[in-house]
């Protein structure tokens, strides 16, 4: 059986969903054919025993541009973090807090022994000129390494290694801090302007409200797109239920290395950084409040841990708690090694921190994310999205695109305004 289409968006991702937003919104015909059986992508969200675990540690920053055009925030029930962070320093908690939101926290911030006074003068410096200027204009300045802009803005080793690596890393999925400088401006604008926020029902709320919104019949699930041709007139998508369909355009909205498997084209692919992510079930919080934990200058294998029911409540039963903790990627690749091995790592670092409770705790499910985020070392700028050529054939200008986060900033606004640009360029 052949269909045609308009437009055929690949991938029911965020980025393949924001697109079909939009167009919809529009007026436009398209349908999206997502390979799996529910939409979101690598934002997925799954219920076990009544708690809700997301596909790795997660989280919406309300600031996001894209988001707010998108999201319906109040029905997504978001429920935000507190500002700033919990670090380890010297065997206890500090509190990193953000005095210009909570201003009470301003002198225990101040006295803190996260850096030194002059190091936390000149996040209050960095906070500024991020925020300067339109995002354009963040993504056409100067670039660096993220480790050598904070080097040359004079931040010591002790904030570099106990807050930027830890924070920055739970952000980029990568500690080396080698991406790009423009991202580290474009994260602490972000963080800067609004919250920091999980959905009531988990993270799956956000996809699943955009669908939502598409007519019915334009989502086909369980379908993979197992060839793509061009015969100079239309596109030809041969599907995994061996049904087949045509469009004028087509948009790639999935992940890089599927992406150019299927376009043939080695240029669409990136490098990616995965992540270890486990859900414990307690009897009771651990900590009471509703912030981020950082390793600081510890050295274990726990790079973040949050106690999720403490920030939205609805993610554990009545009565219990839910802690996530996410494992530093250069100790244990996600594609490998021993569940058992890094369950008992992590409960041996978390001891320190909680005392022998964390032993009795439940184990409720480790995810791997070997494509957590795609490694954009250096320039975020926006990339070139049309592809020019399939198979050797050159297809007409604004008929063939890709999207996702792997073609600007690697994060939720990345991926959802890629969606967006796309779906200007099929209809301006």
């Amino acid at each position: 059986m052949n269909t045609h289409v308009k437009h055929l968006i690949i991938g029911g991702g965020l980025a393949g969903l924001s697109c079909a937003t939009r167009l919809a919104g529009r007026g436009q015909e398209f349908s999206v054919v997502e390979a799996t059986d529910r939409v979101g992508g690598r934002v997925r969200t799954d219920q076990v025993d009544g708690f809700h675990l997301d596909h790795g540690f997660q989280v919406l920053l309300t600031a996001y541009p894209a988001c707010r055009e998108l999201l319906d925030y109040d029905a997504l029930r978001l429920r935000p973090f507190d500002p700033g962070a919990l670090i380890r320093q010297a065997g206890r908690f500090a509190v990193l807090g953000d005095p210009w939101r909570r201003p009470s926290q301003a002198l225990a911030t101040a006295v803190n022994p996260v850096g030194s006074l002059s190091d936390k003068l000149r996040i209050a410096k960095l906070r500024y000129t991020s925020r300067l200027g339109s995002l354009d204009d963040l993504y056409h300045r100067t670039d660096a390494p993220t480790i050598d802009r904070l080097r040359h803005d004079g931040f010591s080793d002790s904030m570099i290694d106990g807050f930027f690596k830890p924070f920055l890393g739970g952000v980029y999925l990568d500690e080396s801090l080698r991406v790009s400088s423009r991202m580290l401006e474009f994260v602490f604008r972000m963080f800067a302007e609004g919250d920091i926020a999980v959905p009531a029902d988990g993270m799956a709320a956000i996809p699943r409200q955009l669908a939502d919104r598409l007519p019915r019949g334009s989502l086909r699930f369980h379908n993979a797109v197992t060839n793509l041709t061009f015969d100079g007139r239309r596109y030809r998508a041969a599907l995994s239920d061996e049904s087949t369909m045509t469009a004028d355009h087509v948009v790639v909205a999935v992940e890089s290395p599927a992406a150019a498997a299927l376009l043939g084209g080695e240029s669409v692919a990136t490098d990616w950084s995965g992540t270890t992510n486990l859900y414990y079930a307690a009897e009771e919080s651990p900590d009471a409040r509703r912030l981020l934990m950082l390793r600081g200058d510890e050295s274990g294998i726990v790079q973040t841990a949050v106690v999720l029911s403490n920030v939205a409540p609805e993610y554990a039963p009545v009565g219990r708690a839910l802690i996530s903790v996410s494992v530093d990627a250069k100790d244990h690749d996600p594609e490998t090694g021993d569940t058992r091995t890094i369950d008992a790592a992590v409960r041996n670092h978390l001891v320190d921190w909680f005392g022998d409770v964390v032993r009795t705790w439940r184990l409720l499910r480790t995810y791997r994310v070997p494509y957590g985020l795609p490694k954009r070392v250096l320039d975020p700028v926006l990339r070139d999205v049309a592809i020019d050529e399939l198979g050797g054939r050159k297809v007409p200008d604004g008929t063939l695109f890709c999207c996702g986060d792997h073609s600007e900033t690697p994060s939720i606004q990345g991926a959802m305004n890629s969606g967006l640009r796309v779906a200007a360029e099929l209809t301006d």
